[in-house]
């Protein structure tokens, strides 16, 4: 899956501008993406490197490549020290397993495909919001926690939502990271969770919502800095086998969503491309929104295999005017 999903996520990142070429090389048995970038933008590439690299889901390291050095023959690699300090631990996103749950290295590259699309990027003067609308067990929520973002989640199943913040508090607890929770026991409708995570002065939101995502704006409109995205991503659900009961909830949640979506956000939603075509996922964009979509090289290249089941997964990127 890494080797499929390695070089479109590079390249819609903000290395991917740089990138004059790309090939894949094998070196003592390892399997690495061999990037050239003008001389000119050297140093320019390994600082973004350093920084944009830690964060990608399909790449693990990056190195400064040498054919030689002096009379030593190459190949020779240098390491090239990451400068990112994920929020809370990358491993929260694999410490909670249940059924059905997304491989996190796939949502990890979703959600990055994502922010690298719009127009906040790694945008440091505004602080990134997400919103999963079919939140699940988390797993987005948790990875865009630990790359600093806010993380809101929208889940129908109320078993779901519970547990998932029994175990926010579990492990922040375990490890040792603070966290502070608004009381809502005054709320009336559906169930909500509010958090407030990471020491005084430097902290991030995640919230956990029960209720139906078709009605998102009114599910957030009360939490902090209201029902307002930068980004939304999404995985839809795997076990639909016809694409009218996925054009269903699209109808109603798509105009939702989008109105959510701050100008320049950006979409993402996966699916089982197995038995629902990609132009069918474009129609209903078309059909249900005014977003531009993204059909061309590198965002129509993520398609990949997961399992028996699931032959092929596919993902569509659209980005607010």
């Amino acid at each position: 899956m890494t080797a499929i999903l390695a070089q479109p996520e590079l390249l819609t990142s903000p290395l991917g501008p740089l990138m004059q070429e790309i090939q894949p090389v094998t070196l003592a048995g390892q399997d690495y993406l061999l990037a050239t970038v003008p001389e000119d933008e050297k140093d320019r590439c390994l600082s973004l490197i350093s920084t944009v690299l830690p964060r990608l889901g399909a790449l693990s390291e990056g190195y400064e490549y040498f054919e030689q050095l002096g009379e030593v023959p190459g190949p020779l690699l240098r390491p090239i020290e990451p400068d990112f300090t994920p929020f809370v631990p990358m491993e929260m996103s694999e410490a909670r397993r249940y059924r059905g749950k997304t491989n996190e290295t796939f949502t990890r590259v979703l959600l990055n495909a994502a922010v690298f699309s719009g127009r906040f990027e790694l945008s440091e003067a505004e602080r990134i919001r997400v919103l999963d609308p079919l939140c699940g067990g988390g797993t987005t929520l948790f990875l865009a926690l630990a790359l600093g973002y806010d993380s809101f989640g929208i889940e129908l199943n109320r078993q779901d939502v519970d547990t998932t913040a029994v175990f926010v508090r579990q492990y922040l607890e375990s490890e040792h990271i603070r966290m502070k929770e608004i009381d809502e026991r005054g709320r009336r409708s559906g169930r909500r969770y509010q958090f407030e995570i990471g020491r005084k002065g430097d902290t991030r939101h995640m919230v956990l919502v029960n209720g139906d995502t078709s009605e998102a704006t009114l599910h957030m409109r009360e939490v902090v800095g209201g029902p307002h995205m930068h980004v939304i991503v999404g995985d839809l659900p795997y076990g639909i086998q016809h694409f009218g009961e996925i054009s269903s909830l699209l109808s109603k949640a798509l105009p939702v969503w989008e109105s959510m979506l701050l100008p320049g956000g950006s979409m993402a939603l996966s699916w089982n491309a197995t038995r629902i075509e990609r132009k069918d996922m474009i129609e209903a964009f078309q059909e249900h929104t005014q977003l531009h979509i993204l059909n061309e090289a590198p965002y129509t290249q993520f398609a990949h295999p997961v399992d028996r089941v699931i032959k092929r997964r596919d993902l569509l990127i659209a980005v607010k005017a």
